[in-house]
């Protein structure tokens, strides 16, 4: 029998037609109050420093080349024989098995972007970088007008 309020006469703590453990609103008050009661215990975030330490990077490095594509390609000649993976999709980027680099030519090939990373090695990353850096920059500085002039 149902009364004014929508309540079934013979249980008013339930809505008439409706199963309770299947009532949204009712399973998210649980949701709430079990929280507030029990609370899960979290692991502690990672924190970014660690992330850092784990994998050392050189970050963005941008240098101004003369030619670009033969910079990459000589790289790549001097570099290839031990790289585990060689991607050219976007660039040159190179995996080796303590390290790896990124090489991508901005501007028109006027500007080459280098990023170093290893595994853990923050020496290893800096010779590394420096080794790559001192290549890019044999092959000299680009004029300004040089550039604009391709």
């Amino acid at each position: 029998m149902k009364t004014l309020s929508g309540f079934k006469a013979d249980d008013s703590r339930r809505p008439y037609g409706a199963d309770l453990k299947n009532n949204l609103a009712y399973l998210i008050v649980r949701a709430y109050a079990s929280e507030l009661i029990f609370p899960r215990v979290r692991k502690p975030p990672v924190l970014l420093v660690e992330r850092i330490g784990a994998f050392p990077s050189s970050g963005e490095i941008r240098r101004q080349v003369k030619e670009g594509p033969a910079l990459l390609a000589s790289i790549k000649r001097h570099y290839a024989a031990d790289a585990l993976d060689i991607d050219e999709n976007d660039g040159l980027n190179l995996v080796f098995a303590d390290w790896r680099l990124s090489l991508r030519l901005l501007d028109d090939g006027c500007v080459i972007c280098l990023t170093v990373e290893s595994r853990g090695d923050r020496s290893l990353m800096q010779r590394k970088t420096a080794e790559l850096l001192e290549q890019i920059d044999a092959g000299g500085p680009l004029n300004e007008r040089d550039c604009r002039t391709r």
